[in-house]
Formats: C-alpha cells, sequence, structure tokens
C-alpha cells in the first residue's frame, strides 16, 4: 500500500517544483573559466556514464574528463535515489528524489558534468536484478536509456557497475545491464524506431568501472593530477562534488597527490585487434580531431573549421590571464567561422510543432556526429569570447512567485567589465528573441539596463512528479508536445525522458552582443529576485510561477483512534500570490461522520497576504481512511493545492506541491494510560507527530538537550533511525538512556547501521555478521516465535492482517549475531535467504525494558499503514504491560 495524496476535485498529486540549476560554467569565473573554455573549445569527444543512483557516478573520473580532458561528459541515473534515507532532514520517497536530484545537479557545477535521468522510480534496496526487473518494465527502461544515448550521442559508454551480482543492489546490476545493452542496440531502428526515439547512433567503445567492481582494469590514469589554473588536483574537485551528496552522508576528505582511477575495456568498433592493456586512452582508436567531421561536411565548412582551429591555436598562444581582452579578435573570428559552419549544416534533430508526429532530418552517422560536435563548439565560443570580453548578463525581478496569468517587471542588465566596446543587439526572454529597434553600444566599465514584462505562466513544477506506471514514472507527452525537442545539446524532453540536466519551465533571459564583430547569444540564465540575508548575504531565487492562492495543511495524514471520538483542529495556511485583492469561498469536503466547525467560509486576501484557518473536525471513523479536504473558490476558478519550500545550503530551493487535502487515518489503536514519552528524532523521520495524534503524550527532544533533561519524568524514550549514527551528542548521553531502563525506564531504539555493534551502545552486543541482512520484500512472510511475547499481544494483539500493506521494505541492518540475552519474538527473511530474528530484539535491563527494532516503521507509520500504528505503541508500552510473560534470569547489568 502506497499513501498517496487525497483527491481534492479531480486528484491532486503530490508535486514537487524544483527552482533552476546554474549552468556547469557558472562553477568557474576569471581566469578559471577562460581557461577552461579556450582549451575546451575544440575538443570533442563526448562519454556518457550510466549507473543506478545519486552518489553512484564516479566522480573522479569524470572531473578528469570534463575539466582535466575537456571531453564532453555527462551521466545518467537510471533513478533519482526516492527510495533511500535522509541524513539530513525528513523528506522521504519523491521529495528526497527531489532533493538527490538537485545534489546530482550541484555535483555537477562542480565536476563540469551533464546530467540526464529516465523515469525509473527508486522503489527501495533490492537483492537481484531479476527482483529489480519485476519493478521496472526491462523494455521500457531500455527505450529510456536509448534515447538519452541518441540525444546525447556519446563515443563511449562507461558502466559503473560489472551487471553482475558482485555489484550487490539489483540497481547496480540492472543499471551495468542496461549500459551494455545500450552500446549493442542504440542503432537498432527496428527495435527502437527513429520516429520515437530520435536517430540511430552507434556507440564507438564500452568500458566499465574498476576501482569498486572486481572487474580486472585494462587502463589507468592519474585523476589526482594538478590544475594549477585551478589550483587544485581533479580528484580534489572531484572530492568536492562527491560531498554534494549530503543527504546520504557522502561527505569525503579532499585528497593530494597522486589519486588512480581505473577502468576495463569490454567493447570496440574501432580498434578491436588491439590488446586493451596496451591502450593509452579510451579514445584509442577514436578520431577525436575535427577532420573526422570532413565527410560531412562542404568543403568551405571544411575550411571554416581550419580558420577556427587556427584562430583557437592563437587565443591559447595569446591567452594573458591579466588581460584577457587579448584573445578577443581570435575567439571573435573562430566564433564566426564556427557560427557560419552551423548555419549551413542539417540540424540532425526531432523538430516538433503542435502535431503529434515529429519532422526530423535522415542524417547519416557522419552528420549526427558533426550537428553534435559543432553545436558543442557553437555554445563553447560564444561563451568563451563573452568571458574574455567582460560581458556579463544578469536578469532581476521583484519577487520570487508571480500568479498564474499575473505580471511584473523584469530588469535584464548587461555589464561591460572588458576594455573595448560591445553592442546589444537583441534580447530574449522566456524564448523570445526581440531585436532591438536601435542596437545599444556598451563602452567599457559600463552597463545598460532594460525592463520588459514577465508574465506569470510559467509552472517550476518538475515534469515526472504526479503519476507513475508500477515503478516507472508517466510518460507525459500530450498531442500538442508531441514527442518533445532533441537534439545535440538535448533541450527538453523525448517520451519522458529528461534530455536536459533539471526540466521544467523556467523564466530565464539572454541577450545577443556583438563582440570584435562577431555576434554571439549568451547562455540563457534564470530571472531571478535577489536579496541580500543577513547572515548568508547575497541570495538569488529563480523567479517562477504559482497559483493565485495556495492552501496547506501542515501534514498530509492524520491518525485518529478508530470508533472513538475526536477533536481536532486543523491549521490551514493561505497565501495569496496575486497582486490584487481577492475573495475566496471555502469549500470543505469531508468524510460523513465528521462535522466541520470553522468561522472562516468567504475569504477576502490582500495582495501577497498570508492567513491562518483554523479547522476544527468533531466526530468519529470506523477503521479505515477517509479523504478531508477545503477548496478555494473564486472569480478565476478553483484552487486545491499548496506548497512548502525546502531549503538546504547546498542545493537550490524545493517547492514542494501537494494537495489542499488530508488523509484521516482511523485505526483500531488501543493506547494505555499513563504513557510520557520523550522522542530523540533519527533521520528522515516524521513519527513523532503521528504517535501524539493517537494521544500519546511526547515531548521532541535534542541530543543536546538530554544533558539537563530530567527523565523521571518520562515512561519511555524513544529513539529515531539512525539517530545514534547522525549524533554524537546522543552517543555521549548513552550511559545515562541506558541508566534510565535500569532504573525501571523503557526506550525503544529504531535501526541504526554498524555504530549499533559498537561496545556499550546497546545494553549487550549485537553484530551485522558478514554481510548486511534486510527484508526488503514489503510482503515477506512474518513468522511469531513467541505467540506470548507482550510485544505482540500487548495493549494491542498483532496478528497476520498487521503485516499486510507494507511499503517497500519489511525491515532493514538486521542484526546477525544476536546476544542470548534478547528476545527475538518474530523473523522474518527474503525468499532463499536464511532466517533471521533481528526484527525486534527486547530484553529486561535491571528494572526496565530495553527493545530495539530495525522494523521500517519509519516508512510504514508515515504511510498511514494501521499495523504500524498497533506495532509502534506496542513496541514503546512494554515497560507498562501488567502481564508481562516471565523473563529468563538476566545477569544484572
Amino acid at each position: 500500500m502506497m499513501l498517496r495524496p487525497p483527491r481534492v476535485l479531480l486528484t491532486y498529486a503530490l508535486l514537487l517544483a524544483l527552482t533552476a540549476a546554474k549552468s556547469a560554467e557558472g562553477q568557474d569565473r576569471g581566469a578559471a573559466a577562460l581557461d577552461r573554455l579556450v582549451h575546451g573549445l575544440t575538443a570533442t569527444p563526448r562519454v556518457l556514464m550510466i549507473a543506478a543512483h545519486p552518489d553512484d557516478e564516479d566522480t573522479q573520473l569524470i572531473t578528469w574528463l570534463s575539466r582535466g580532458r575537456h571531453v564532453e561528459t555527462a551521466y545518467l541515473s537510471l533513478t533519482r535515489g526516492d527510495g533511500g534515507q535522509n541524513l539530513i532532514g525528513n523528506e522521504l520517497g519523491e521529495a528526497l528524489g527531489a532533493i538527490r536530484a538537485q545534489e546530482l545537479l550541484a555535483a555537477r557545477r562542480v565536476d563540469g558534468g551533464r546530467q540526464f535521468f529516465t523515469r525509473a522510480y527508486d522503489f527501495g534496496f533490492s537483492k537481484t536484478a531479476e527482483e529489480t526487473f519485476a519493478h521496472w518494465d526491462r523494455e521500457e527502461l531500455m527505450r529510456d536509456v536509448v534515447t538519452v544515448v541518441r540525444a546525447f550521442r556519446p563515443h563511449v559508454i562507461v558502466a559503473v557497475f560489472s551487471g553482475t551480482p558482485r555489484d550487490g543492489h539489483g540497481h547496480h546490476q540492472v543499471s551495468g545491464i542496461l549500459a551494455r545493452e545500450a552500446y549493442d542496440a542504440s542503432a537498432d531502428t527496428v527495435r527502437f524506431p527513429v520516429e520515437q526515439y530520435g536517430p540511430a547512433w552507434e556507440v564507438m567503445k564500452f568500458y566499465r568501472g574498476a576501482r569498486f567492481t572486481g572487474v580486472q582494469a585494462t587502463l589507468s590514469f592519474n585523476v589526482g593530477e594538478f590544475d594549477p589554473i585551478a589550483g587544485r588536483s581533479y580528484a580534489e574537485i572531484a572530492a568536492e562534488s562527491r560531498s554534494q551528496h549530503r543527504s546520504q552522508g557522502f561527505g569525503v576528505l579532499q585528497r593530494r597527490g597522486v589519486v588512480m582511477g581505473a577502468v576495463a575495456r569490454q567493447a570496440s568498433r574501432v580498434n578491436e585487434a588491439t590488446p586493451a592493456t596496451s591502450e593509452r586512452s579510451i579514445f584509442d582508436g577514436i578520431d577525436t580531431s575535427l577532420t573526422r567531421l570532413a565527410s560531412a561536411l562542404p568543403t568551405t565548412s571544411q575550411e571554416l573549421l581550419r580558420i577556427a582551429r587556427a584562430h583557437v591555436d592563437s587565443a591559447h598562444a595569446a591567452l594573458d590571464f591579466r588581460r584577457p581582452d587579448g584573445v578577443v579578435p581570435h575567439l571573435a573570428a573562430a566564433a564566426n567561422a564556427i557560427a557560419d559552419v552551423r548555419r549551413a549544416m542539417p540540424t540532425c534533430q526531432l523538430r516538433v510543432g503542435y502535431r503529434r508526429t515529429p519532422d526530423f532530418v535522415n542524417c547519416t552517422p557522419a552528420q549526427l556526429d558533426a550537428d553534435a560536435t559543432v553545436e558543442q563548439m557553437h555554445q563553447r565560443s560564444a561563451a568563451a569570447l563573452l568571458t574574455a570580453a567582460g560581458v556579463a548578463v544578469e536578469a532581476t525581478a521583484e519577487r520570487e512567485l508571480l500568479a498564474f496569468g499575473d505580471s511584473m517587471p523584469a530588469t535584464i542588465t548587461v555589464y561591460n567589465r572588458g576594455a573595448q566596446p560591445v553592442t546589444v543587439t537583441a534580447v530574449r526572454l522566456n524564448g523570445y528573441t526581440r531585436p532591438l529597434a536601435a542596437a545599444v553600444t556598451i563602452l567599457p566599465d559600463s552597463a545598460w539596463r532594460t525592463t520588459r514584462t514577465l508574465v506569470g505562466l510559467l509552472d517550476t513544477r518538475p515534469w515526472w512528479i504526479g503519476g507513475r506506471k508500477g515503478d516507472l514514472f508517466a510518460d507525459k507527452r500530450s498531442p500538442a508536445d508531441g514527442l518533445g525537442r532533441v537534439s545535440a545539446v538535448s533541450t527538453g524532453l523525448l517520451r519522458g525522458v529528461a534530455l536536459r540536466e533539471d526540466v521544467r519551465k523556467e523564466s530565464e533571459a539572454a541577450v545577443e552582443v556583438q563582440v570584435a564583430g562577431a555576434t554571439v547569444a549568451s547562455a540563457s540564465e534564470p530571472v531571478v529576485y535577489r536579496f541580500a540575508d543577513p547572515v548568508l548575504g547575497e541570495q538569488n531565487r529563480p523567479v517562477g510561477g504559482a497559483p493565485a492562492v495556495s492552501l496547506s495543511f501542515d501534514r498530509g495524514l492524520e491518525w485518529m483512534v478508530a470508533n472513538k471520538p475526536t477533536d481536532k483542529l486543523l491549521r490551514l495556511t493561505v497565501q495569496s500570490y496575486s497582486t490584487a485583492a481577492r475573495t475566496y469561498t471555502l469549500r470543505v469536503l469531508a468524510p460523513a461522520g465528521i462535522t466541520v466547525d470553522s468561522a472562516t467560509r468567504t475569504l477576502t486576501l490582500d495582495a501577497l497576504e498570508t492567513r491562518e484557518v483554523f479547522v476544527r473536525l468533531r466526530g468519529k471513523l470506523a477503521e479505515g481512511r477517509y479523504e478531508f479536504g477545503v477548496v478555494a473558490e473564486g472569480e478565476m476558478g478553483r484552487y486545491a493545492e499548496g506548497f512548502r519550500t525546502i531549503e538546504y545550503s547546498h542545493i537550490n530551493p524545493i517547492r514542494l506541491y501537494r494537495s489542499s487535502g488530508v488523509w484521516l487515518q482511523a485505526a483500531n489503536v488501543t493506547v494505555p494510560a499513563g504513557l510520557t514519552v520523550a522522542y530523540v528524532q533519527g533521520v528522515g523521520d516524521l513519527s513523532a507527530a503521528g504517535l501524539r495524534q493517537l494521544g500519546i503524550p511526547l515531548t521532541v527532544v535534542t541530543p543536546q538537550e538530554l544533558p539537563l533533561l530530567d527523565l523521571t519524568r518520562f515512561t519511555t524514550v524513544i529513539i529515531g533511525p539512525r539517530a545514534y549514527q547522525a549524533s554524537p551528542e546522543l552517543r555521549a548521553q548513552n550511559r545515562r538512556l541506558l541508566d534510565f531502563v535500569k532504573d525501571g525506564g523503557t526506550m525503544l531504539v529504531q535501526y541504526g547501521q554498524q555504530e549499533m555493534t559498537r561496545p556499550g551502545l546497546m545494553p549487550f552486543p549485537v553484530g551485522m555478521g558478514r554481510s548486511v541482512q534486510r527484508v526488503t520484500l514489503e510482503d515477506a512472510p512474518v513468522t511469531v516465535l513467541d505467540a506470548r511475547a507482550g510485544v505482540l499481544t500487548w495493549p494491542n494483539r498483532i496478528t497476520e492482517a498487521d503485516w499486510a500493506d507494507w511499503v517497500q521494505e519489511r525491515s532493514l541492518y538486521m542484526p546477525g549475531e544476536i546476544d542470548s540475552r534478547y528476545e527475538t519474538p518474530i523473523e522474518m527473511h527474503d525468499p532463499g535467504e536464511p532466517q533471521n530474528r533481528g526484527a525486534i530484539l527486547t530484553t529486561r535491563y535491571g528494572k526496565g525494558t530495553y527493545v530495539y527494532t530495525t522494523l521500517s516503521l519509519f516508512r510504514q507509520f508515515p504511510a498511514g499503514v494501521p499495523g504500524s500504528a498497533r506495532l509502534f505503541v506496542n513496541l514503546l508500552s512494554q515497560g507498562r504491560n501488567p502481564k508481562a510473560a516471565p523473563q529468563r534470569p538476566r545477569v544484572q547489568p
């Protein structure tokens, strides 16, 4: 069972709005940026790395290729990591996937790579490729991979994983399998028709990573090579990239000195006869020079490329970082020549208007390569010229969010920080280019500003959220959009596959500028709302659209005790994003058995006003799940959604959309009298609010508060999942917590990882065994070993029905070695694996009760699984059990 948002007027699904990501070039400035652009202008190879999740990528190889060898390098992640855990917050599922996608984009801004995704949803840990393919339709996912390959057109594919059981995680195995299959089949136009998947492309070489996969390396290279312009080695830069995966706790040291990377060649179409171990580069056998494009270009274009190459060589020789304007004439001449070549070429891409069947140019393989290569050179030459000339463009607006249909001014500023005049000829805003009535010349050390009207029609929600077919996100094609637009630079969507780093409609601006006789377009940059934070300084928020009014409850699910009168007060936050005052009528959708008391049924909001409305629910419900919601009706239509902003310092803000409704989950739960609970929250932990809703007096306590906390006020202390791993302060207070148990208290500890094996952390030792054990099948059988155990009988009798409708998994990081002083009332395991009794451990410790569970309650309880509520209450209540079964004699601690 998966918790879905309530349907309020045509089923509003959970949506996530991602703000814009800066381009990779935005990470470098000044000399480092100019050096990379000039030296990379005629570097033409393309490499695609393929793996399963955010944080699977080999950032060292990406950095060494992209920054060290100026290779156009991209990473294709099959998923966004939705099924992982979260060390920095409470977001899980699709919300976590949005965070991890942003972490990948942040990593690519550091290491210079590109980022692609397929439609695969990360459904959680899997042990085999077969199990994974049972969730992901193999042919559908393969189509996504081929779509990306044909759009990006790599010369080399590097699979991170081996595609064998050595990879461990079933997702890893599948990524290795599909990477090789894409190499073999990306040119198959019968299986993958051009009209649906783009022009056929044949990859020249296939490698696998050889650092951790057990694959024998055939080529090694020093990724610790030092870049004197950047002042760091590529391994150091890669470590910074790797450390962007903060939600997974992947911060690493930036190592100096020699650091070796390695790959293994497994297939080649260009140098099969050459022993793989004799290669000196992954491009051995591949012509990476511009001369390879001759067969695809007319004689005039070939001559223009020779001219461009000569000017680029001259720019290399003349480059003086103190006087970058010295290379402007050479870069301008190169940009002109490359632009002329581009204009004379066929564009080998799908072109889609308002028809379902796209027109496309039937290009030869050589033309496909030339199309991708020259387009890449065209973009790099424009960026290099503008950087050398000191031209900078910014676009700002007066606020971050604009109601759909409203408008506001956007100011576009062009700065000339160089040594010679530049001329602005046109301005582009949100895809519409308007030539200036008269070109404007900007002298050195000056700026020009213009104001344009920005209309709030841009919805910043990402394309992939809002529906899944099994564990693949829905294909969001529509008759109006056709198949999307695919090119070598990968802009847009094809078959719902993200062919751009972060696909969404966003406000963006660019200008066309004449520099030293060359007319080039600046890269599109987001229109931003700029403000100064008193602590963090300058902040820039990309501008996007929003509903005229949003309605948000604090939570998406409210627990109730079934068949028991309830009296709940829910807070509804109503926010106007309109620039005009508007009046709304609030309509309530409530289940039978619930009456609603709200003093506010008509609401007038001033421009941009926020109001809190309190809605009181009374009544009772039989066991089950019910929908409750509020809709605002106004002259402009109906509104039934809201959002909150997720902010972390290392990624762009995320707006989390959801329906303006909540699920009311009524469960038959008995809560014993006299409970008082102190809850130390763990990572990805949303359980405290639900326990309160069941009527349990609960205080959330931080680890820092523990030393001064009077524990005698509480009957039970709960430690959230992985809290010991995340908090040194909690580990330091553990002896005091165990003393609380010895003195008669109850302590419930939710799962941890290897830290739980540290001596003294648990009352009696446990071990993880030779490999971490987990039950990944959410419907795996549960065997009761002790039917009299208190955790299964009091205050709620746990039956087979309580193990139904679980989501993603049963249990994780289960100890395989368990001290005999623990009671283990249940056993569970995945098919074909040994039995494991590590899901629930209980023991008497002094006068009190200690309970350790590896059950994934942190997923089940927020998802509204009824059995998880009953189990949770039983586990935390055992110290109050008047009918506890006799315990075996214990060694007094």
